[in-house]
């Protein structure tokens, strides 16, 4: 079954991509933004071509067109990928977590999200990935800024590259915040649990997930997304610091123990990661608790969204969390608050094979 955030379709107008970039442009990037202040990294007004940040090897570009995006309309993204010294095509990405390219996309006050890919709308073609190009359609929902992170991997390596951009148009209310740790959505009631509580920054924490239904009675059920039992994606609540974290898994438990007193560059640890995490999916986690670790940076409130599949039904919840800054005297010991989902008490049907 397919799972998607937003619905698929089948075709797109003829005229909505443009092929070429305008090269001589590149040349007045920096007036053309400060007029434009809304398209951070922009290198061109007409087309509304747009450069990440940060700078490094590699560069990718968004296209919006010949417009800017307008709330409540449809808005082509198109994402180039491109080594910075060649300007060559990123042609040989890996595969991680079933897509090549991942898209978060949050409106500045976190009060919207969604987690979306080329591969949810059309067929990423063997030319797609031999010119590094990914395209899909978004509505932006309401006016005010947005933020744009495309994560990818190359050569073991998980980069990610971010985008501002200024949407025109209707301006939506903001909610009011919620610091509750346990809502409902929908059919089910999810908590959020931490250990340490409440996490210290710069230390690593534990996050469990708890499902239920609306009823109180535990899921057993939980499917895998995009290879996972959870995706987690946050930001703190100025935008800053976004992080991306996955089921923390007994076999990455048992690599990170492993790993304890190696003397390993935090380069090695993140390649190492990633060829774990390259791994056919295998799932471990039926419900109803599932564990993420994670470290913030920074002391703060953070907005933390998780994508779930009860029933292999696409699930996004959201919940605030207030990280603590570290003093001599923070209690920062990880105590487990796994419960029902340990080994004895999981499912005894085999376990679903899903190739990543």
């Amino acid at each position: 079954m397919k799972l998607s955030f937003l619905s698929t379709r089948d075709f797109f107008p003829s005229t909505w991509l443009k092929t070429g970039f305008w090269l001589d442009v590149v040349r007045w990037s920096g007036i053309l933004c400060l007029l434009l202040p809304g398209l951070s990294g922009c290198l061109g007004s007409e087309d509304n071509r747009l450069v990440a940040r940060p700078a490094g090897p590699y560069q990718l570009t968004l296209d919006l067109g010949s417009t800017l995006p307008q709330a409540g309309q449809e808005t082509i993204l198109a994402f180039h990928l491109t080594h910075t010294k060649t300007q060559q095509p990123v042609f040989d990405l890996q595969i991680l977590h079933e897509r090549a390219l991942h898209t978060f996309i949050v409106s500045r006050d976190l009060s919207t999200f969604v987690h979306t890919h080329h591969e949810d709308y059309i067929p990423l073609t063997d030319q797609d990935l031999q010119r590094a190009r990914f395209h899909f359609p978004y509505t932006f929902p309401k006016a005010g800024q947005y933020l744009i992170v495309n994560e990818f991997t190359h050569k073991d390596r998980s980069w990610t590259k971010h985008f501002t951009l200024t949407v025109t148009g209707e301006s939506g209310p903001s909610p009011k915040p919620d610091f509750r740790q346990e809502k409902q959505f929908g059919a089910y009631r999810v908590a959020f649990r931490t250990s340490p509580s409440p996490p210290i920054a710069g230390h690593e924490v534990e996050i469990v997930c708890r499902l239920t239904s609306a009823e109180g009675v535990p899921v057993r059920n939980l499917g895998l997304y995009l290879g996972t039992e959870v995706h987690m994606a946050s930001w703190r609540l100025d935008g800053e610091h976004f992080g991306h974290q996955h089921t923390y898994t007994s076999e990455m438990a048992r690599f990170m123990e492993g790993m304890r007193g190696h003397s390993m560059s935090s380069d090695q640890m993140a390649r190492l990661m990633v060829q774990l995490m390259s791994r056919p999916a295998k799932q471990e986690y039926f419900g109803p608790d599932v564990p993420l670790h994670h470290v913030f940076p920074t002391a703060g409130v953070y907005k933390v969204f998780l994508e779930l599949a009860p029933n292999d039904e696409y699930l996004p919840v959201d919940f605030l969390v207030t990280v603590a800054e570290y003093t001599d005297d923070a209690d920062t010991t990880i105590h487990s608050i796994l419960q029902e989902s340990a080994p004895s008490a999981r499912p005894t049907t085999p376990n679903r094979q899903v190739s990543s």
